[in-house]
């Protein structure tokens, strides 16, 4: 009886010592900042990425854009008659728009994929909980990004190329 009240009395005087109280909630608050710092480290990781994509959609468009403008440069430099002129830049601004329209579902496909990435490097959610609103919007995102990229999609050996 006597011990028992001892630890009584020894888990009491623990509970109530500031120090110790102090070293747990300092543990407590570097999981939580190590866990913000990761998560702001994939944040970063997923902005770098989606603006690697958009990058790589700029170039992809400024390649086929040369090739073209030299393709019609030399047409129109050979071309014998108006209505071959007229036809070379009728097709180079029929081209004009096209491609401006793949470039931004390109654009707004990397962007939507970022977006679902971003949502996704959140902070995890609690213990024992199965995914997050969060995780669950950014899967969608990620699928809506898709969908969209193939709902557009151009399929270059069905397009005319006129030179």
């Amino acid at each position: 009886m006597a011990s028992q009240n001892r630890r009584t009395q020894q888990n009491a005087a623990d509970e109530t010592d500031p120090l110790r109280n102090l070293v747990g909630a300092t543990g407590t608050f570097a999981v939580m900042q190590r866990q913000q710092m990761a998560a702001m480290a994939d944040a970063m990781g997923a902005l770098f990425r989606a603006g690697e994509s958009i990058h790589h959609a700029q170039l992809q468009r400024d390649q086929r854009a040369s090739l073209l403008h030299r393709q019609a440069a030399d047409n129109l430099r050979n071309a014998t008659s108006p209505m071959e002129l007229v036809s070379i830049q009728s097709t180079l601004a029929m081209y004009e728009m096209q491609e401006g329209m793949r470039y931004w579902q390109e654009l707004v496909a990397a962007t939507l994929k970022a977006g679902g990435e971003l949502m996704r490097s959140g902070a995890p959610g609690p213990a024992g909980v199965e995914g997050t609103p969060m995780e669950g919007a950014g899967e969608a995102a990620a699928t809506m990004a898709e969908a969209f990229q193939q709902m557009f999609a151009f399929n270059q050996k069905a397009a005319p190329t006129q030179h």
